[in-house]
């Protein structure tokens, strides 16, 4: 009897590790799937982008009725608004098949903020929020990162903080020299905050924890899951930290250019 139920407990251990590769095997055929279909989305997309933007700028000369003219607009902005869902999903394949490539260079800190803030900018001013800079100390400042992927996080993190704060609000975008040889960029928000017990599954992707039906309808769940991956890619540290109705604070800590070069020096002596 006891060789019996060894037997067949190896039996069912057997069954279970052959049914867990076949699921890794799925989810890897899937993000490699995606991955190959970044170009094949984006580029119709981005036509529809290009000649729609020129339709509302009236570039060969002004619409007859007004009507088609906000048709455009309406087709430019719902191109873009899906543009930026199928990117995030892609990039997280991309990043789950492992062909997210990277590439490193000295980033300057301030610039890089300053381009973050005015590409929200407008979302800023439409949502009645005040967009505060706080940089004092790290002026001259670089680090050590992609700086496509640096845009990305700082455009996730701040459209986040855009969507979740209420009129009137104020987001707070500072960077600090950290520990480690770091630098740590802070987005904190005065929105609606998020519950403890949420925390950890909002770094899920495609996990949604908002209560507001139109404010979850209008992304995918990928932003901050995305972000922490593409910051654990730069020897990065992700922190989140957040109260119900008082605000979320999300930090990013990337290595110090000079800190990372003055390691690849020793590096290289020793």
């Amino acid at each position: 009897t006891c060789t019996r139920d060894i037997s067949e407990q190896k039996t069912r251990e057997q069954e279970l590790m052959a049914a867990r590769e076949r699921a890794e095997q799925a989810s890897l055929t899937k993000s490699r799937f995606l991955a190959n279909m970044s170009h094949e989305l984006r580029t119709p997309l981005n036509a529809i982008l290009g000649f729609s933007e020129m339709m509302t700028q009236e570039i060969f000369g002004p619409m007859e009725n007004a009507q088609y003219g906000e048709y455009a607009e309406l087709i430019h902005e719902s191109g873009a608004h899906l543009l930026s869902l199928i990117s995030d999903i892609l990039d997280m394949s991309k990043i789950e098949a492992g062909k997210y490539d990277l590439s490193f260079e000295s980033v300057a800190i301030v610039p890089a903020l300053e381009k973050a803030a005015r590409m929200v900018q407008t979302r800023v001013g439409e949502g009645e929020l005040e967009l505060l800079l706080q940089l004092d100390g790290v002026e001259g400042c670089q680090i050590h990162a992609d700086e496509r992927a640096l845009t990305q996080i700082l455009l996730n993190v701040l459209s986040n903080a855009v969507k979740f704060t209420p009129g009137g609000g104020r987001i707070t975008v500072s960077a600090v020299h950290a520990a480690h040889g770091r630098i740590a960029i802070s987005v904190a928000d005065t929105g609606v905050g998020i519950e403890k017990q949420d925390l950890e599954r909002v770094l899920n992707p495609f996990e949604q924890v908002v209560r507001h039906a139109e404010l979850a309808s209008q992304g995918t769940g990928l932003g901050l899951p995305l972000v922490r991956a593409l910051v654990d890619m730069q020897d990065g540290v992700f922190d989140i930290q957040s109260t119900p109705g008082r605000g979320t604070t999300v930090t990013i800590a990337l290595p110090d250019a000079d800190a990372a070069t003055g390691d690849a020096t020793q590096a290289q002596s020793a």
